[in-house]
C-alpha cells in the first residue's frame, strides 16, 4: 500500500514538473507574417510547411507568396504576390539552352532574377494593401534569397525577423548574421567543390567568393536600396542597419549529416529535412499498384518542380529514353507535357507525383534527379541512392557531396549521353555500397534529439518569447572587413616586428662600425729583438 502511494506521488510530481517545464516555454498566440516571394515552388514548399505548422499550433499566420495553400488551417491567410504571366516559365524554358553560360553570366542573371522578385513582391496590390493597413505583427519570417529590401517589412511592422535559407548557410546568410565562412574548407554554394579542396580549388573559391561579393555590392545592393527607399519611405532604420541588426536568427535548410562540418554562430539553426513527411501518406492506387507490381522494383525520375524535361536537347532525351527502356526496373517519370511517347506498361508518366511518399516505398531502387537540395534530403531520409543531372544553382555542390560520401553519381548535362547515363545507373544499382552508405547517413540524419520541424518551431517561438532575441546577434555585425579579419592588428604586429628588426639591424651596424673604427685607431706595436 505504501509503495502504491509512493508511485502515485511520483507520478504526480512528474506531472507537476512537466507542467511547469511545459508552461515555461509556452508562447501565446502570435501574429506572424511569412514572406516567401520566390516564384520557385520548391522554395514555397519549405515556407508553407513551417507556416502551416505554426498555424496549426494556434498562431495567426499571414503568408505572402505566389502560391495559395490548399486546405489551409483556419488561422492561415494568403497574401498573393502577382507575377507577370510567363515570367518565371520563360526563364525555365531557357535553362537548358543557357547551360554553357559562364559562372559570371549565371550569377548576374541570378541577381537580376532576385531583384525582379523583390520589385514584383513590393508592387503587388495585396502586398501594398497590407503595407497601407493598420495591422500589426509580432514576427516576420523571411526567405533569405538576395531580397534584402524586404527587411523593410520588419521596420514597417516594428517586429523582429527570423530568416529561412533554402540553400543552407550561404554568403547571403552570413552577411546578415556575421557567421564565419572559412574559404579554405567551406565552398561557395554555386561551385562544385567539397570541403577538401586543393590549392587551385581554394584559389577559385576565394576569387569567386570575392566576385560574388563584388557583384552584390556593386549591382544588387543599390537596386535594393532604391526599392527600400521607395516602398518604405517612413522607415525608422536604414537598410544597412536592418542588414546588420535586423535579423535575429536564421533557420537553414541543412544538417551536418547531409553536408560538411562548418562553424555556425548560435543564431544559425540547422533544420534540414524538416519538410519531409515523418508519417508516410498512402499512395494513390494507380501509383501504388504500379510500384508493387514491378517485379524488379522501380526507378523514380524527376527534375524537380521548376525544370522542364521537355526542353532538353532532343538527342539527350532520346539517349535517356533508350537507357531507361533497356533497364529491368519500371520507371515513374515526372514529365511536364503530353509529348512523350513511351511504353505505358514500363513507364508511368505524370506532370506531378507525391515524391516524398514514393521515395518512402521499399520497392523504389533508384532516384534520378536534378540534384536539388529538397530532393537530395528526401532521398537520404528514405535511403534511396541517386543519379544526378545537375543543371544550376547548388545542384552541382549537392552532387559533389553525394559522390564524396558515396551515395550517388552525378552526370553533368553537357556530358549526358547514352554511355555516361547508362554507366552511372548500372554503377549505382550494381554496387551495394551506395545503398549501404546512404542507409548510414540516413540513420545519422534521423538521430536527432528533436524533430527538425519541432526545432524550427521552438526557435521561432524563442525569438518571440525573448522580444526579438537580440542577444543572439553577433558583434561581428558591427565590424568592417578590416576589423573583422584583424587586418589592422596584423599590420600593427608586422610593423612592430619590422621596427624591432630595423632597430636591431641599425644597432648591429652601428656596433660593427664602432668596433671597426676602434680597430683602425689602435696603434700597432713593432716587435724588437
Amino acid at each position: 500500500m505504501l509503495g502504491g502511494k509512493n508511485n502515485v506521488a511520483s507520478v504526480a510530481l512528474l506531472c507537476l514538473v512537466f507542467a511547469i517545464g511545459h508552461n515555461s516555454v509556452v508562447v501565446e498566440s502570435a501574429k506572424i507574417l511569412g514572406i516567401f516571394p520566390t516564384s520557385s515552388k520548391s522554395h514555397w514548399i519549405l515556407g508553407s510547411a513551417l507556416m502551416k505548422e505554426l498555424a496549426q499550433d494556434g498562431h495567426e499566420v499571414t503568408m505572402m507568396s505566389p502560391f495559395p495553400l490548399k486546405n489551409a488551417p483556419k488561422t492561415y491567410r494568403d497574401v498573393k504576390i502577382d507575377y507577370k504571366t510567363g515570367l518565371f516559365e520563360a526563364a525555365m524554358d531557357k535553362v537548358f539552352d543557357n547551360i554553357d553560360n559562364s559562372i559570371v553570366q549565371k550569377m548576374t542573371k541570378l541577381g537580376n532574377f532576385a531583384n525582379a522578385i523583390t520589385n514584383t513582391t513590393l508592387s503587388s496590390p495585396e502586398v501594398q494593401a497590407l503595407l497601407q493597413s493598420d495591422e500589426t505583427f509580432d514576427l516576420v519570417i523571411l526567405e533569405i534569397f538576395l531580397d534584402d529590401a524586404l527587411l523593410g517589412f520588419a521596420d514597417r511592422f516594428n517586429c523582429p525577423v527570423v530568416g529561412m535559407s533554402p540553400f543552407g548557410a550561404s554568403p547571403w546568410v552570413n552577411s546578415l548574421t556575421g557567421s564565419p565562412q572559412p574559404l579554405s574548407y567551406v565552398p561557395h554554394p554555386m561551385l562544385s567543390f567539397t570541403d577538401k579542396m586543393n590549392f587551385w580549388q581554394r584559389l577559385g573559391n576565394v576569387l569567386f567568393s570575392a566576385f560574388d561579393g563584388t557583384i552584390i555590392s556593386a549591382m544588387s545592393n543599390p537596386i535594393h536600396q532604391k526599392h527600400y527607399d521607395h516602398y518604405f519611405p517612413n522607415a525608422t532604420r536604414s537598410l544597412d542597419e536592418m542588414r546588420r541588426h535586423g535579423v535575429s536568427l536564421v533557420l537553414i535548410n541543412s544538417h551536418f549529416s547531409l553536408s560538411f562540418p562548418r562553424p555556425y554562430l548560435p543564431n544559425l539553426i540547422e533544420i534540414g529535412g524538416f519538410h519531409v513527411n515523418r508519417k508516410v501518406n498512402p499512395l494513390p492506387e494507380d501509383i501504388k499498384s504500379f510500384i508493387e507490381q514491378s517485379e524488379h522494383g522501380v526507378i523514380y525520375f524527376s527534375m524537380g518542380s521548376n525544370l522542364k524535361p521537355s526542353k532538353m536537347d532532343k538527342q539527350k532525351r532520346n539517349d535517356v529514353i533508350k537507357v531507361l527502356s533497356s533497364l529491368k526496373q519500371n520507371i515513374i517519370w515526372k514529365w511536364d507535357d503530353d509529348t512523350l511517347v513511351v511504353d505505358k506498361k514500363k513507364f508511368l508518366i505524370g506532370k506531378w507525383f507525391p515524391q516524398d511518399d514514393i521515395l518512402a516505398h521499399p520497392n523504389v531502387k533508384l532516384f534520378i534527379t536534378h540534384g536539388g537540395l529538397l530532393s537530395c534530403t528526401e532521398s537520404i531520409y528514405h535511403g534511396v541512392p541517386i543519379v544526378g543531372i545537375p543543371i544550376f544553382g547548388d545542384q552541382l555542390l549537392n552532387m559533389a557531396r553525394a559522390e564524396q560520401s558515396g551515395w550517388g553519381i552525378g552526370v553533368t548535362y553537357n556530358e549526358l549521353n547514352e554511355q555516361t547515363f547508362s554507366k552511372a545507373i548500372t554503377t549505382v544499382l550494381g554496387d551495394p555500397s551506395y545503398a549501404a552508405n546512404l542507409k548510414t547517413i540516413s540513420r545519422r540524419m534521423r538521430d536527432q534529439p528533436l524533430a527538425p520541424m519541432d526545432t524550427a518551431k521552438f526557435w521561432v517561438e524563442y525569438v518571440i518569447r525573448h522580444d526579438g532575441a537580440k542577444h543572439l546577434i553577433s558583434s561581428a555585425q558591427d565590424l568592417n572587413f578590416v576589423h573583422y579579419n584583424n587586418l589592422d592588428v596584423y599590420l600593427f604586429i608586422g610593423a612592430v616586428f619590422l621596427t624591432i628588426l630595423f632597430v636591431i639591424r641599425s644597432g648591429l651596424r652601428k656596433l660593427y662600425r664602432t668596433l671597426c673604427k676602434r680597430n683602425r685607431n689602435t696603434p700597432t706595436v713593432k716587435k724588437t729583438n
